[in-house]
């Protein structure tokens, strides 16, 4: 047995020696470190797996799916960490079956059999750093007509969308895809234009491990002609998606992919609002316990400009606001800029009409996250061709930038330069960037903060097509931490490099 002051003794000289150490051999600076936490320094690290999961498209007589995959590879100071050579990214089905596969730098894109069902991309080593994936449903199909697409999206914990809606000739599904190997519980808190909505089939949502459940909107509340639809995961994780529709009797309106909007904040931004004729509709959800006073700019190609009528909005604590930004935005294209003296998000139901007798489509837009320099953002997919045109809308929310759009293999080329002044908007036709009739690319700020959306236009016979798809930011590095000196595990300084959790 050891006496009790002999004990305390050997404490203070372990202690001491342990301190001593872990001085002598701490990191020198410049060495990658970005903060410290209670188990020491933490580094960045290059990703080394990713996965992702797109919602079951719809699926009927005269609709098609297209589905896109593309890995740059790492950028950055965590590129040379990067760990078990270049690996591999697929795509395929819930149930295994594979559908495309690359390795980095490249690209893949297939069309998606019809009982296909959810899809899901994963990568591993050099493929994983900003892996990205999408998806795009082509429909003439009456009540499903439109052109709908959505990015594939990693499982998390937390997600926001604003759109939607649950009256007559609108139906809203939340679909949530669960692809990992244990159950997730989920919870839909639902906000209105008169505030929270108590929505109990929305509570406790359980998703099996491998599998996907879908909510419609109408079942959960009826009657509400806008949604913001909050998803909240108390176990597990999942990838959310919302879809919309729209009917007048048996005319289609249009179908779209809501996006997913970045969670509440005094600053907003909702890049992306198509141009054109029609109504776009700025939905904003204040959803603390406090009314939202909110100021509202229109970036164009001209400038920044705060309207009058629209300079300064309200929105009641907990409600969903609705403003129609038409005949402020004289049909250009426009990014919207909000500040609120509290935190809000918010997205743009666009309802875009073409000739007289035509049918008309809807399409979104959402609050969105700015790629940099090192978290540029990725395009799954361009496809060309006579009824298609390609469009990339690119917003410089500060000071200005220049990026750089840069082929994927297979496809090849130099990339093109373009400049984008702070407080301003530029519209790209991507068929000045390749010639090859399908190629991905990536969009890389070289610095400053950029926001990016890819629009899709089809000419259809019966009136146009048009989605709508933010370029997230892709993720290249993972927070890991350092391994720090301890005499009793006898254990050094690592290099700060690991794989993601």
């Amino acid at each position: 047995m050891i006496r009790p002051g002999l004990s305390l003794a050997l404490v203070a000289l372990l202690l001491t020696g342990g301190m001593a150490a872990a001085l002598a051999t701490a990191p020198e600076p410049g060495t990658g470190m970005v903060g410290t936490g209670a188990a020491g320094p933490r580094a960045e690290a290059s990703v080394a797996r990713a996965t992702a999961a797109c919602p079951d498209p719809a699926v009927a007589e005269g609709t098609t799916t297209r589905a896109a995959v593309a890995g740059p590879g790492p950028v950055g100071p965590t590129a040379e960490d990067a760990r078990g050579g270049p690996g591999r990214a697929g795509l395929s089905t819930l149930a295994g079956s594979v559908l495309a596969q690359l390795a980095a730098p490249g690209s893949a894109a297939v069309d998606v059999p019809p009982e296909a069902g959810p899809l899901v991309v994963r990568g591993t080593a050099g493929s994983a750093p900003g892996l990205a994936a999408w998806q795009v449903t082509r429909s003439t199909e009456a009540t499903m007509r439109g052109l709908a697409g959505t990015a594939c999206v990693p499982s998390g914990t937390d997600f926001w969308f604003v759109g939607s809606g649950a009256v007559v000739g609108q139906r809203g599904r939340v679909y949530l895809t669960n692809t990992e190997p244990v159950p997730a519980v989920v919870d839909l808190q639902l906000y209105g234009p008169d505030g929270p909505i108590d929505a109990p089939d929305g509570r406790g949502v359980t998703v099996a491990a491998g599998q996907q459940e879908i909510r419609l909107l109408d079942a959960l509340a009826p009657g509400v002609p806008r949604f913001a639809v909050h998803a909240q995961v108390r176990q597990g994780r999942v990838s959310a998606a919302v879809r919309d529709q729209q009917v007048d009797g048996l005319t289609p309106l249009g179908a779209d992919w809501v996006p997913a909007t970045r969670p509440p904040a005094r600053t907003v931004r909702v890049p992306g609002v198509p141009g054109g004729a029609g109504e776009r509709h700025l939905q904003v959800v204040a959803p603390g316990d406090s009314d939202a006073i909110v100021r509202v700019r229109l970036v164009s190609e001209a400038g920044a400009t705060a309207p009058d009528g629209l300079d300064v909005i309200e929105v009641a604590a907990g409600t969903v606001g609705d403003v129609d930004l038409a005949p402020f935005a004289a049909g250009e294209p426009v990014t919207v800029e909000l500040e609120s003296d509290v935190p809000v998000t918010a997205g743009v139901l666009a309802r875009v009409t073409g000739a007289e007798g035509q049918l008309g489509e809807i399409a979104y837009a959402a609050a969105a996250q700015p790629l940099t320099e090192l978290t540029p953002g990725v395009l799954p997919e361009v496809r060309q061709g006579t009824t298609l045109t390609n469009r990339l809308l690119l917003t410089a929310p500060a000071g200005g930038v220049t990026v750089d759009l840069t082929p994927l293999p297979p496809a090849a080329g130099p990339p093109t330069e373009v400049r984008v002044s702070g407080g301003s908007q530029v519209t790209v036709d991507l068929a000045t960037v390749s010639s090859a009739a399908s190629f991905g690319m990536t969009v890389s700020p070289r610095s400053g903060e950029l926001l990016a959306v890819l629009q899709v236009y089809e000419t259809e016979s019966r009136g146009g097509f048009v989605t709508s798809v933010p370029v997230p930011p892709g993720r290249y590095a993972v927070v890991v931490p350092r391994v720090v000196a301890d005499l009793s595990t006898g254990l050094g300084v690592g290099t700060g490099t690991g794989t993601e959790p």
